[in-house]
């Protein structure tokens, strides 16, 4: 049994040990903000968690022979871990299949066209992988430590240590590691989530994962087809150890399934199962080497890497690296190589080439990135991949380029700004910037989401969002056009990238081709925020430098029309230790309003505050109010908004489902037509009677639509909503009713005795019949035969959990005879 390894790290990092490259001081830097005390627990708790579902898998494999460890081609190894709900056993496999010039990170090298000396000095990463890393490989140099007792060499954990950190020197030069002068932390990924728990509390800034759940496993069994793109437990303990450690990012592969077969019915699309659902790691995909990026045709997808979405629609994978044909070290003596593919080899491309941002971020400012600001650099800067604009299912948001990456943190304040905030509860975070007419305007934020919650397992494709936190970004001219961030609709996973409202990713990028003058960027949320805040990163590209900037974090603010006054606060902040006198001015207050600043003039990093006085006058509406600040050798405008509410609101108009209508499927959506301007939540109530006394559902949605899961069969319901603000309620709109679908059946029965009947929580369809049933077949609309059994007795039972919502034929076969019937709907 593994040791609870907080302690022991915690004893290695204070008492100075040289274990790790990074001083103790750092780490201890790193850790300062985090509840050591909540990770330790989460770590206990994870840990009792997998040993208890590994036991419990190990037991079943007694009994039904299956095996608990795998060797697999090309050096690398599956380990049973579980067992799914409908009894398939559970492995974690090495996702392997049969470097530097891809991802610009040569560039950034000693000797590299960047001009930088970035390979990893001083810093350490983490790798969890399949065995024992060989560290005494010429490539590796003893710089790969093992932390646990694997004692058994893994070629697939040699070869991916050697692309994160493989020397320059072995084989003169041929095959080198992205970071080839970092050291290693190695474990075997047996009991991952809580060893991570451990090492992230310890400082661990990047660790590699180069394995996952596959959609079919080495032995041709596939996974529940609801388990494809659903945000399981694997998923929420990883992004519940990086919201607890949040300078903690793990990366991890796609998976190599496109070609399994395990889900033929999506084109390609959907197979990201396990850790590659997760919200706030990066997900690698596979492509083929790009000697020297053109276009966005320059990179080509290989033929296995795993595509996306998630079931919410999440841009996962995240990032593309090469991986095919990729050589580097082997496990069999201490030179061996090897030549392997898969998303394991993209997967430390990738990784290996992050611990050179955060060592070239830490040289330049003294201190390491968050994980959100680390993970919305490399996809900020990543070269466009793909057949039309922006991210997609297959390559993320293209290829990692760590020159690219590295450029903006050396230009920070310059050509370029990263910044790190906090979203409070009802807050807007606006800053303003001058493009720099040259380079598209690039603005995106990324945030470390809290861990969503796990949903209702055996339902294909279940597309309530797992974000937690929703944040949203927007950039607009003073009277001019608002831009969006990049979005994807999962309904149809090819399609091309639009701009709009994005509910579901923890990243939003906003691109503007042909920017020129000034732009004003906000930062708001949905809804309420868990912990009443979020930690958020700020990146932002083809900016003109300026010595000083102002932000507030009160861009706007909604008033009732009742209150005589109101107040913004604004920030001033001098970049690279610029010092001016600023003076601060006000334009365009409404008509019948005073204004005044509680200082007018700032010669040092301070604030002042804006009062807007006589606004009980004002009409409903958004007032937009520029404060000027005033230097020797610039001008920056900042505007805020003041958004007196109206409280008179029409009732809103239902639209689905109808009044009256019947034959409603048990998980339902609820639309209506969008209220004014003004409303900020709608109240939509489910009940079972039309005076609403039995409550079925609750909700307050931003959105003009609501999901309710698990109705039941052949029942009268009753629904209404109205618009909500901070000021008022508005009227409930008029009640619809609708009734919903009979229970899943037979229309009619054509032999005599035969009964079909579901059972509704296992989703089992059980068949019974006075004959001895030869054989049930399950079809298609279509004819063709989607499942099938034998028996020869005269009762059945068919696993129908992997059919999508639908209509379908039941054909039994009895006595040499054939009977089809229908089955109303699942």
């Amino acid at each position: 049994m593994k040791k609870n390894l907080l302690g022991i790290f915690s004893i290695l990092i204070f008492a100075g040990g040289s274990l790790f490259a990074q001083t103790a001081e750092e780490r201890a830097a790193i850790v300062s903000t985090y509840d050591l005390q909540k990770l330790s627990q989460l770590e206990n708790e994870l840990s009792q968690k997998f040993t208890g579902e590994q036991q419990k898998a190990f037991n079943l494999a007694a009994i039904k022979g299956w095996p608990l460890e795998i060797e697999l081609a090309n050096g690398g190894n599956a380990l049973l871990i579980g067992v799914f709900e409908d009894g398939t056993p559970k492995y974690y496999e090495t996702d392997n299949r049969e470097g530097g010039i891809t991802t610009r990170t040569d560039r950034v090298h000693t000797g590299g066209s960047a001009g930088l000396d970035l390979n990893g000095e001083n810093m350490v990463a983490g790798i969890w992988d399949g065995g024992r890393v060989r560290s005494t490989h010429v490539m590796l140099e003893n710089r790969a430590t093992q932390i646990d007792n694997t004692s058994a060499l893994s070629t697939h954990s040699t070869h991916v240590a050697g692309t994160m950190i493989g020397s320059k020197v072995a084989f003169g030069g041929t095959a080198v590691g992205m970071a080839p002068l970092a050291v290693l932390e190695a474990y075997n990924f047996n009991n991952d989530e809580p060893e991570m728990a451990a090492a992230a509390a310890t400082g661990l800034l990047i660790s590699n994962h180069s394995y996952g759940i596959p959609a079919v496993s080495s032995q041709g069994v596939p996974v529940p087809l609801y388990y494809l793109g659903y945000y399981d437990d694997n998923a929420r303990q990883l992004d519940q150890i990086t919201y607890n450690a949040p300078y903690y990012l793990p990366v991890c592969s796609a998976g190599n399934d496109r070609q399994s077969g395990g889900n033929t019915g999506d084109g390609g699309f959907d197979y990201l199962t396990d850790k590659s659902v997760a919200k706030n790691n990066i997900v690698c995909a596979a492509v083929f080497e790009v000697l020297d990026y053109t276009s966005p045709s320059s990179v080509v997808m290989s033929s296995f890497s795993s595509w996306g979405p998630t079931d919410d629609g999440r841009i996962k994978p995240d990032l593309s690296a090469k991986g095919v044909s990729m050589l580097s070290s082997s496990s069999t003596t201490d030179n061996a190589r090897a030549t392997l593919s898969g998303t394991s080899m993209a997967t430390p491309n990738i990784s290996g080439s992050l611990v050179l941002l955060q060592q070239h971020y830490n040289e330049l400012n003294g201190n390491f990135m968050t994980s959100a600001t680390l993970r919305g650099l490399a996809l900020h800067t990543a070269d466009e991949a793909g057949s039309t604009p922006g991210p997609d299912y297959r390559f993320g948001w293209g290829l990692m380029n760590t020159e690219r990456a590295a450029a903006v943190i050396t230009n920070n304040n310059v050509s370029s700004l990263i910044i790190e905030e906090n979203l409070l509860e009802n807050e807007v975070y606006t800053f303003t910037v001058q493009a720099d007419g040259v380079n598209p305007l690039m603005a995106s934020i990324t945030w470390t989401d809290p861990a969503g919650n796990l949903l209702p397992i055996n339902q294909v494709d279940l597309s309530t969002p797992s974000l937690v936190n929703d944040l949203d970004i927007r950039v607009s001219q003073d009277g001019g056009d608002t831009f969006f961030p990049w979005k994807l609709n999962p309904a149809v996973p090819a399609a091309s990238a639009t701009q709009g409202d994005n509910i579901v990713d923890n990243i939003e990028k906003i691109e503007i081709p042909s920017a020129s003058g000034e732009y004003i960027i906000r930062v708001s949320h949905k809804n309420t925020l868990v912990n009443s805040g979020q930690a958020f990163s700020l990146i932002l590209t083809g900016i003109a430098r300026e010595d000083f900037n102002v932000s507030s974090h009160q861009g706007l603010k909604e008033v009732c029309g009742l209150d005589s006054s109101e107040t913004f606060d604004l920030d001033l902040a001098f970049n690279d230790g610029n010092t001016d006198t600023v003076d601060f001015t006000v334009e365009g207050n409404p008509s019948g309003t005073t204004v005044s600043l509680s200082t007018t003039s700032l010669a040092v990093a301070g604030s002042t505050t804006l009062t807007i006085s006589g606004i009980d006058g004002l009409s409903p509406g958004d007032y937009s109010i520029k404060v000027i600040a005033t230097g020797s050798t610039q001008t920056v405008n900042t505007y805020v908004i003041l958004k007196i509410t109206d409280t008179n609101f029409a009732a809103v108009i239902p639209s689905l489902p109808t009044d009256n209508a019947i034959e409603q499927a048990l998980n339902l959506d609820f639309t209506w037509e969008e209220g004014d301007s003004f409303t900020t939540l709608y109240d939509f109530e489910l009940a079972l009677e039309n005076t609403f006394t039995t409550i079925v559902s609750s909700q307050s949605v931003q959105s003009n639509e609501a999901t309710v899961s698990g109705l039941l069969n052949d029942t009268e319901y009753f629904w209404r909503v109205r618009a909500t603000n901070d000021c008022a309620d508005g009227p409930y709109s008029e009640t619809f009713s609708f009734t919903t679908e009979e229970s899943l059946g037979i229309n009619d029965f054509t032999q005599t005795g035969l009964k079909l009947y579901p059972n509704p929580v296992t989703s089992i369809l059980n068949i019974e019949n006075n004959q001895p049933i030869e054989k049930v077949e399950i079809l298609n609309i279509l004819g063709q035969t989607l499942l099938t059994d034998t028996s020869s007795e005269n009762k059945i039972a068919l696993n129908i959990s992997s059919l999508r919502v639908g209509n379908y034929f039941v054909r039994v076969t009895t006595d040499g005879s054939v009977s089809t019937h229908q089955i109303l709907k699942k």
